[in-house]
């Protein structure tokens, strides 16, 4: 039985997410000979790590984020847990997206056997693809759509007689409704909702594509109202904007893409996708016979301004292509709540698919882990997996572009100077 030592950092909604699905897995992950053992649990908040040795079981570590001088990861990892260079250990970070570049090369810098696991994003600025060029044999990311039902499902479609020609994203949420009901509570992660909610379907469609081998090489801003959620030039000017976003790939003549995003809610989202003369979703599924109940969410908070503006999330992509010859289209649910869970749905056939080969208690979470942990216990070459550095840089890569290109054409009136600013900067 061969031991691995996991750290995690932070025990937020994601560490807390992260060490649920960990216990998930201990099982079968036993079974093939690792012992995934929780070594310790970094955490800034002072009251909560009282507790979590009895949470965890691992031993909890405070981090003083508010000291005057910080002790630097590599040297709690070493001073705590006695951790020294030659150790092999997984790190798992949940603590905010603008730490993660510094914890990654505390990590892959001082302890070069071990592996860093990124909550995603990984970086906010173009500054973190050079360490990820540095270390990325030994970085991943928690891109858990790689591992959601539906997609593992297309995946193995594709590996069958299923050739994608057409991909469509929808992501609706509600970011921007919570801006509009409470302007001054900022939502989302530095550098924007593009950064935060669109990376994740840039990677799945290089996912796709990589298991089609074909490598999307640019992209493109067709139409973009307020793409991202961009730090104002004024610190106290919280004022940020929710708008619609449709962008679409110029790589690839053998399979397109295209993405569509709004940032306030699937009603809003259909009046500005007809207003530029694209189909609303809600026509464009129901014409399939589904109902809004197989692919909504709706949540609506009790406090009254919410009552008003329900939360309505979607996260839906439509796949074209041929299957044995024959034109087919997929619509894949890709949003997994309470309630609702991933599907895909077989226009031609008129039916939803079986997923139960991929069906268990696990979350995509605790698969995602398994992955990493098993490729890493083995010695498999993490960079070639679906959460390795090649789909991150791409992946992060396309976004920058993106969120570059729609800001320079369309920029907020507040934070133009700003951004232009960080263009020359950053390049």
């Amino acid at each position: 039985m061969r031991k691995l030592n996991i750290v995690f950092l932070g025990f937020g909604r994601m560490g807390r997410a992260a060490f649920a699905s960990l216990k998930q897995i201990e099982g079968r992950l036993r079974q093939e000979g690792i012992d995934p053992h929780l070594l310790a649990v970094f955490e800034a908040d002072e009251n909560l790590v009282s507790e979590l040795t009895e949470r965890t079981g691992a031993k909890a570590v405070f981090v003083d984020i508010a000291a005057a001088q910080p002790i630097p990861l590599n040297q709690l990892l070493h001073q705590q847990l006695g951790l020294d260079a030659d150790d092999e250990f997984l790190v798992y970070d949940a603590t905010p997206s603008s730490c993660h570049v510094e914890n990654l090369v505390a990590v892959c810098k001082h302890y070069p056997r071990a592996v860093y696991l990124g909550e995603k994003p990984v970086f906010t600025s173009r500054g973190g693809l050079a360490m990820l060029e540095r270390f990325g044999s030994r970085v991943l990311c928690d891109f858990v759509d790689s591992q959601n039902e539906s997609v593992l499902k297309v995946l193995a479609m594709q590996r069958g007689l299923f050739c994608i020609h057409r991909l469509r994203f929808w992501r609706l949420n509600s970011s921007g409704l919570q801006k509009l009901s409470d302007p001054h509570m900022r939502r989302g992660i530095e550098g924007g909702a593009l950064l935060d909610k669109g990376i994740h379907d840039i990677a799945l469609a290089a996912i796709l594509m990589r298991n089609q081998q074909i490598t999307p090489a640019s992209w493109t801003v067709e139409e973009a109202v307020n793409l991202a959620f961009m730090p104002s030039a004024d610190a106290d000017d919280l004022a940020d904007a929710a708008g619609y976003a449709k962008l679409q790939s110029l790589a690839s003549p053998s399979l397109e893409a295209e993405f569509h995003y709004s940032w306030i809610g699937v009603q809003r989202f259909d009046d500005l996708s007809s207003d530029i003369g694209e189909p609303s979703l809600r026509a464009l599924l129901a014409r399939r016979g589904l109902e809004e109940n197989s692919w909504l969410w709706r949540s609506p908070r009790c406090d009254k301004s919410w009552a008003a503006v329900q939360e309505e999330e979607a996260r839906v992509a439509i796949v074209d292509g041929t299957e044995a010859g024959r034109e087919t289209q997929l619509v894949v649910n890709l949003l997994s709540r309470p309630g609702i869970q991933p599907f895909v749905y077989h226009t031609r056939r008129e039916e939803f698919l079986d997923l139960s080969p991929h069906q268990s208690c696990e979350t995509p979470l605790a698969r995602v882990l398994a992955l990493a942990i098993h490729n890493y216990a083995n010695g498999l070459p993490l960079s070639c997996s679906p959460l390795g550095s090649g789909i991150i840089g791409q992946a992060h890569q396309a976004c920058f572009d993106i969120r570059d290109e729609a800001l320079l054409r369309e920029p907020f009136a507040a934070a133009s100077e700003w951004f232009r600013e960080e263009c020359l900067v950053n390049g």
